[in-house]
C-alpha cells in the first residue's frame, strides 16, 4: 500500500506538468528470452535467473540457486543496432539478495564524413572516420524477504546509472531508482514494479568544437551553423507495472504458469489499448507450459494498438510472441521469436539468452 500511495502522489504531481515521451526507451525493450517470449509478462513470476533484477528486483529473493548469471545478445534493423545484457545475482543471506546488471543498446561504425575535404578542397576517403552512438545502463539491486501480518512480502530496489553517448559530439549522465514488491498467496502471486520512481534525469553536454563544420566543406560558399546549447536535461517520468500470476500443476511432470499485467504511464497520451491525456494503460499476457521443469513452451501478447487504415477506419492489433527454453543442471538456454518494434512495421526478432545458477 505504501508503494501504491507513493506512486499515486508522484504520478499526479508529474501529470500536471509538461510530460516528455520516450526518454531512456532503451530501458523498456526488455531482457531475457523467457520473459520476452511471454510478451514481457514477468513482474510477478518467480525468477529463474538474474534477469529478475530488470523485471522486478523483489523477485531476486525467489531465486533457487545462491548465485545466478545471465547473458543476452540481440540485433535489430538487420543487425544495425545491437542490444547486450548481462547480470549477476548473489544471495547474501537467507533473506537478502543483491544483483548487478549491465545494458548496452548501440549503433556502431557510423561514417563521419565532415573531414573528407581538407582545407585545400581535396576529397579523400582516407580521411573517413567512424563513431558509435550507444546507451548504457548500470544497475545495482537489493532485495529482501520480509513478513507482513505473518505472510511473506518480498521488496527490492534498483539504483541505476545511465550513460548515453553520441561519439565525440554529445554525452549524457543520469541517475534513477526503481522499487518493486512481490507477494505470494497459494497458487497466486502478485507483483508491483515502479520504474523511475524518483524520475530519472539525464543531463546532456555537447562538444561545440566537434559539431562545427568548416566553411570550406561547402564548395558553393554556403556555410552550416549548428546551434549547440551548453547543456540540456531529459526527464523520464515514473511508470508502474501491476501484475498477477497463477500457477497450476496438472501432474508430476506437467505444469503451467500464466501472468496478466498492465503498464501504467503518465507522460502524455500514447497509442495503447486504454489512453487519456493523463493516463495510459498497456496490458500484456503471457503463458508458460513446462515438462519436468526442463522443457518450456511460451507464448504471449502485448503492445495492443489501434491502427488507422487509408480509408480512416481503425482496427486493433496486438504483438504476438513465442518462445522455447531448455533447463538442465543449472544451465538454461532460452529462445524467443518476438516483434519488439512497432506492430506491422519492424520485422520479427530472434532473441537468445543463456543463464547459469550455482
Amino acid at each position: 500500500m505504501l508503494l501504491l500511495a507513493t506512486l499515486s502522489s508522484s504520478l499526479c504531481s508529474h501529470a500536471r506538468a509538461a510530460a516528455p515521451k520516450y526518454s531512456n526507451e532503451f530501458l523498456s525493450v526488455g531482457v531475457g528470452a523467457r520473459a520476452l517470449g511471454m510478451g514481457g509478462a514477468a513482474a510477478s513470476v518467480a525468477a529463474p535467473d538474474a534477469c529478475a533484477a530488470y523485471w522486478n528486483p523483489a523477485l531476486l529473493t525467489t531465486l533457487q540457486p545462491a548465485r545466478s548469471a545471465a547473458l543476452m545478445h540481440a540485433e535489430y534493423f538487420a543487425g544495425v543496432a545491437k542490444y547486450d545484457f548481462g547480470a549477476f545475482a548473489y544471495r547474501l543471506d537467507s533473506a537478502t539478495t543483491a544483483a548487478a546488471t549491465f545494458i548496452r543498446f548501440g549503433v556502431d561504425n557510423i561514417p563521419q564524413t565532415t573531414d573528407l575535404i581538407d582545407k585545400d578542397g581535396n576529397f579523400s576517403y582516407d580521411r573517413l572516420s567512424y563513431f558509435s552512438t550507444a546507451d548504457y545502463a548500470f544497475t545495482f539491486s537489493l532485495a529482501k524477504r520480509t513478513k507482513v501480518a505473518g505472510q511473506t512480502l518480498n521488496v527490492g530496489a534498483n539504483a541505476k546509472i545511465v550513460y548515453r553517448n553520441v561519439g565525440k559530439f554529445a554525452a549524457a549522465y543520469g541517475f534513477g531508482v526503481d522499487v518493486g514488491a512481490h507477494y505470494r498467496l497459494g497458487r497466486w502471486s502478485f507483483g508491483v514494479m515502479l520504474r523511475d520512481i524518483t524520475t530519472t534525469v539525464n543531463v546532456w553536454t555537447y562538444n561545440a568544437g566537434a559539431l562545427e563544420i568548416p566553411p570550406y566543406v561547402m564548395p558553393s560558399g554556403d556555410t552550416i551553423t549548428n546551434s549547440v546549447p551548453a547543456a540540456q536535461t531529459e526527464v523520464t517520468l515514473p511508470k508502474a507495472t501491476l501484475a498477477a500470476a497463477y500457477a497450476i500443476r496438472f501432474s508430476k511432470d506437467f505444469s503451467m504458469l500464466a501472468e496478466a499485467g498492465v503498464d501504467v504511464t503518465t507522460d502524455g497520451q500514447r497509442n495503447v489499448l486504454a489512453s487519456t491525456k493523463w493516463l495510459n494503460i498497456d496490458p500484456r499476457l503471457g503463458v508458460e507450459g513446462s515438462y519436468k521443469n526442463m522443457v518450456h513452451l511460451r507464448a504471449g501478447v502485448n503492445n495492443a494498438q489501434r491502427i488507422s487504415d487509408f480509408d480512416g477506419k481503425s482496427h486493433l492489433t496486438v504483438q504476438p510472441n513465442m518462445g522455447i527454453g531448455v533447463s538442465f543442471m543449472g544451465f538454461a538456454l532460452d529462445y524467443a521469436l518476438t516483434n519488439i518494434g512497432s506492430v506491422g512495421v519492424a520485422s520479427y526478432s530472434n532473441i537468445f539468452s543463456v543463464s547459469y545458477g550455482f
